[in-house]
Parts: structure tokens; C-alpha cells; sequence
């Protein structure tokens, strides 16, 4: 069974080597016109997300083997690879928490001041 232009296409552009490639390389190398790819690719709008899915699928296995070095490196003390570990995760956002310390830290020091200076007045 032989592949339409846009199934090869997809499975061109699934591989990161032609990253970059422009799609006169593709036609030249396949035997196709440009004419041809675009018409292919106007019937078959849907491309470019079939392309992102297979490269996904195909590289879910190695982002497994990062993860785990990443758990690692931050088990082994490398505190941007937790700081990493945490964003990735838990969703967790390091200047949320910052600043959210820093309005209680600012309230609690004003109201501190509020009440020194009340104190000062009432002596």
C-alpha cells in the first residue's frame, strides 16, 4: 500500500531531523510539487496536530528517563532541579508564594508599627 503525500508529509515532519527544513526540501526530495503539498495539506487541516501527537508519543519514553534524573539531581541537592520538580508537578509557582509572604510579612509589620505608635501616643 503505498502512502499519500500528506501521510508522508506527517511522518517527515514527525522526525526532528527535518526540523527547520522548509517544505521546497521536502517536495524535492519526495517528488512532489509545492502545488501538490499545499492542496494536500488545505483537504487535511488537521496536519499539523497529528504531528505534535506522534512526536509526543514518540518521545514520552525519554522524557520519562529526564524526569527521573531530574528527581535525581534534586535528591542529590541540585535546588534548581527541585525548584524544577516542583513547577513541574505540583503546579507550584515560587513568586505566588512570594508575594503572597510578602503582603502577610507587610501587613503583619504595619500592623506591628500601627500598634507601636499607638502605644507611644498613649503614654
Amino acid at each position: 500500500m503505498e502512502r499519500s503525500l500528506i501521510e508522508t508529509y506527517i511522518l517527515y515532519k514527525t522526525n526532528p531531523d527535518n526540523d527547520g527544513k522548509e517544505d521546497s526540501f521536502f517536495v524535492s526530495t519526495f517528488g512532489f510539487s509545492l502545488k501538490e503539498l499545499r492542496q494536500a495539506k488545505k483537504h487535511r487541516p488537521e496536519w499539523a496536530k497529528e504531528v505534535l501527537e506522534l512526536r509526543r508519543a514518540r518521545y514520552a519514553e525519554k522524557l520519562g528517563d529526564v524526569d527521573k534524573a531530574l528527581f535525581q539531581a534534586a535528591k542529590c541537592g541540585d535546588t534548581k532541579a527541585a525548584d524544577l520538580l516542583y513547577r513541574r508537578f505540583d503546579g507550584w509557582n515560587p513568586r505566588v508564594v512570594e508575594q503572597t509572604n510578602n503582603f502577610y510579612n507587610f501587613s503583619d509589620i504595619v500592623k506591628e508599627l500601627k500598634g507601636t505608635h499607638g502605644a507611644r501616643r498613649s503614654q
